[in-house]
């Protein structure tokens, strides 16, 4: 991937410039209108599952290895409830930005309608997606093959198709980069504007360009963070405490649904909560049993991810302290 290179200490590779460059390009698309946003999004989001769906096609054409049944852990694994914990901070990664589109929701016609399916269909499409890619990899490689290797895919489409098949998933990868950086500063700088309209983040942030139409004060501060945080780690370490952060968050809001309904008995709800309790009960478990086994195996990257959300807990509280009464 663009960021997954290896530099010393205060250095900054090659790769982490085009990083930090590709995303003040998208920051750019981005500042002069959301439909170039959303435009750029679509695109890089349709070459990446194009990518994606040539593996299992190539699969069926050049038929390597036939696939058999194993068990799911390995015997011979240390800590498999450890490893797997581990493992899984890549897949949530996959997954993280499905809740994104409802930062963009007063710019979506009919969120109530809206929003729902496009959550729902992007899930079950993604889910279907991977599931294939991955049973593709089956039939291109053996599980010796496949262990200890990080790009499982490359490999894969080497073995079936050669030098010009690692490359072209390489290629395929780095489009997925780029969509997920596109993605994310689509919505995160909304998210900005919205803390702002809210009075708890930066008044500036709210501030709507007169032409573009678009919060272009909260695209400029989240296009340059996000190009600073590509220049201070590697691609596995910034995820790692993004997804630390980012469960910490979905905890929260889970326990936002017990919370809201005790204090709030009459609001309305549009949306409702399929199997609750049972449902965010079991939500919650798991997600705090993902942050324990982080915070356990990946000490360094779980502390940094906590460590810039306690950095925001003061400018929270003196910003709440100040807004008017809603």
């Amino acid at each position: 991937m663009i960021l997954a290179t290896s530099s010393p200490a205060f250095a900054i590779s090659a790769g982490q410039l085009v990083a930090a460059a590709s995303i003040v390009v998208l920051g750019a698309i981005n500042y002069v209108g959301v439909r170039s946003g959303n435009f750029t999004n679509v695109v890089l989001t349709a070459a990446k599952v194009a990518g994606l769906a040539a593996l299992p096609v190539l699969a069926i054409v050049a038929w390597r290895v036939t696939p058999t049944l194993t068990p799911i852990v390995p015997p011979d694994l240390a800590r498999p409830a450890a490893s797997f914990g581990v493992a899984m901070i890549a897949v949530l990664w996959t997954y993280e930005a499905w809740y994104f589109v409802t930062y963009a929701a007063g710019e979506i016609r009919d969120p109530r309608r809206n929003l729902p399916r496009a959550l729902v269909t992007g899930l079950l499409l993604l889910t279907a997606i991977y599931l294939i890619v991955n049973v593709a990899y089956f039939f291109a490689l053996t599980l010796d093959e496949m262990r200890g290797v990080p790009r499982v895919a490359e490999r894969a489409a080497a073995a079936m198709a050669g030098p010009n098949g690692a490359t072209f998933v390489a290629l395929t990868v780095i489009v997925s980069t780029l969509g997920c950086n596109a993605a994310g500063l689509l919505a995160g700088s909304r998210l900005l504007f919205a803390m702002a309209v809210d009075g708890v983040f930066f008044p500036a942030a709210r501030r709507i360009h007169p032409r573009h139409r678009t919060p272009h004060l909260a695209i400029v501060a989240l296009t340059g963070w996000s190009a600073l945080l590509a220049l201070s780690g590697t691609y596995e370490q910034l995820f790692t405490y993004v997804m630390f952060a980012s469960i910490l968050f979905s905890v929260a809001a889970g326990t936002a649904v017990f919370r809201l309904r005790r204090t709030r008995p009459d609001h309305p709800r549009p949306y409702r909560t399929w199997g609750y309790p049972v449902v965010p009960l079991v939500f919650i478990g798991g997600s705090l049993a993902f942050v324990a086994n982080t915070l356990f195996e990946r000490p360094a990257e779980s502390l940094a991810g906590l460590v810039l959300l306690l950095l925001g807990l003061p400018a929270y509280w003196y910003w709440r302290q100040r807004r008017p009464d809603p």
